[in-house]
């Protein structure tokens, strides 16, 4: 297929966990697939080192051997937090749709996803500067084009808006970002991160992902907090919180960070040198606000009692940015898709070949069928059965339900066909048991209404109840 000619340099900024961390040439953070389970183990123990002791914004090293070295071109993901289905497939879809050459006018720009984010955006445009002053002497009129995944798109904001990149961006594509923060950052925090099999503890990540500065840039800045009074109030604002957020912290990561871009983007009034568009999930079950119960908060999905939708991970008021509220025409773009496999849809990677393309009305790219909202726990026991609970945007859809080993990249079950409930909307399916490892749900319509919803993805693990060997 003939590749598209683009003048400009796209760069590729993951989430958080989406970068390789190495020490001493040696992979600290890189889990497979198959080592996802090893990993939930060591966490506590051969990376209890990488928790922070002190980030300060302006080192960008610290000191510990700690180098960010690459993407994560796989699954990443800790059960309860955060997931990523990797960057090898939009990487892919880059280079095979577009004429562009990795490491000069193609960049992936890992970064240490631990620390201020501030620090990754000096790091994005210590990479990308260079390469753009390059390749202006073949193409002078060369901007960049960022594409961020998630907290990706945060670091690019604060490149564009306080570090002075507007001046060179033509265009920022974010999938799931959460401008105004996530909920489950704040539940952790909270509540602390304990995840179980059975009895089994298989891991206790409190301690090193409390005392990630980037988990408090993901904080919500919104009121979200209802204390008892029925009025909702900020984070850094509420007082009686559980112990494990630290409110001094959380009000430095909305007013140092969130505020400062707010504030670069008022400073430019009413000039808009680059686009943004935001690829928003919909139709997945999300956390939104939550309410203090003695010494710990009570995660809600419904915001003031209304359901707003999101991505299960970012709500769907967060995943655009603040000054776009009220903007008509809306300049986002959605996919009924988890936040984990946002980048992966095909929707969503249409929607980049169609806004790097010279095609206007990009709302023609927006993909109209239904969706599909999945609830499926994130981690599961081997020998027990895994409860999958589906509800399509159009009736009388027939689901069918697959499951990829993503060790092997082969389907162990499926597909199997979903039940439905009376209303013809609700589905349900009870998956048999499975072995030990990573897998991917794929939810889909098939027969007469195939091609009526847009298939889902859903990331989970089983564990044994016993440490792996």
């Amino acid at each position: 297929m003939k590749r598209h000619k683009i003048g400009d340099i796209i760069i590729l900024l993951p989430g958080i966990l989406g970068s390789v961390l190495q020490r001493a040439g040696e992979d600290v953070w890189a889990p497979t697939p198959g080592a996802l389970l090893r990993a939930l183990w060591t966490l506590g123990g051969s990376l209890r080192d990488l928790r922070l002791e002190s980030d300060p914004p302006d080192r960008d090293d610290l000191g510990d051997g700690v180098v960010a070295t690459r993407l994560m071109p796989d699954v990443h993901v800790i059960p309860g937090l955060w997931g990523i289905d990797g960057y090898s497939a939009i990487s892919a879809m880059i280079v095979s749709t577009f004429d562009v050459v990795p490491g000069r006018t193609f960049l992936q720009v890992p970064y240490d996803w631990r620390r201020d984010n501030r620090v990754a955006a000096r790091r994005l445009a210590a990479l990308a500067l260079p390469a753009l002053h390059e390749h202006r002497r073949d193409n002078p009129d060369a901007k960049l084009i960022l594409i961020g995944h998630s907290m990706g798109g945060l670091v690019a904001r604060y490149f564009l808006e306080c570090m002075d990149g507007w001046k060179d961006t033509r265009m920022l594509i974010t999938f799931g970002t959460p401008y105004r923060g996530s909920l489950a950052a704040l539940n952790f925090l909270a509540n602390g991160f304990v995840k179980k099999v059975g009895p089994f503890k298989v891991a206790d990540l409190s301690e090193l992902l409390r005392s990630l500065t980037s988990v408090y840039q993901l904080l919500p800045i919104y009121p979200c907090i209802d204390t008892g009074t029925g009025v909702l109030t900020r984070v850094a604002e509420t007082h009686g919180l559980p112990a494990g957020v630290d409110t001094a912290r959380a009000w430095a990561a909305e007013h140092e960070f969130h505020r400062a871009i707010e504030a670069g983007v008022n400073a430019r009034s009413a000039q808009n040198p680059y686009l943004i568009f935001p690829v928003v999930g919909l139709t997945q079950p999300t956390l939104q606000s939550s309410r203090l119960a003695g010494d710990r908060l009570d995660m809600l999905g419904t915001y003031e009692g209304e359901d707003l939708d999101g991505d299960g991970t970012v709500p769907r008021v967060s995943a655009t940015p603040i000054e776009y509220d009220g903007r008509a025409p809306d300049p986002s773009v959605y996919a009924p898709e988890r936040h984990a496999s946002l980048q992966d849809a095909l929707s969503v990677q249409t929607q980049v070949r169609g806004l790097l393309t010279p095609v206007e009305r990009t709302e023609r790219f927006k993909d109209a069928r239904g969706g599909l909202r999945l609830s499926l726990d994130d981690l599961h026991a081997a020998g027990e059965e895994i409860a999958v609970t589906v509800t399509a945007g159009v009736r009388r859809a027939t689901l069918v339900g697959t499951v990829i080993d993503l060790d092997t990249k082969r389907p162990v079950a499926g597909p199997l066909p979903l039940q439905a409930a009376d209303d013809q909307l609700t589905h349900s399916l009870e998956l048999g048991p499975l072995p030990a490892g990573c897998y991917r749900l794929q939810i889909a319509s098939v027969g007469a209404s195939a091609g009526a919803t847009q298939p889902v993805h859903g990331l989970f693990l089983v564990a044994d109840d016993a440490e792996p060997t």
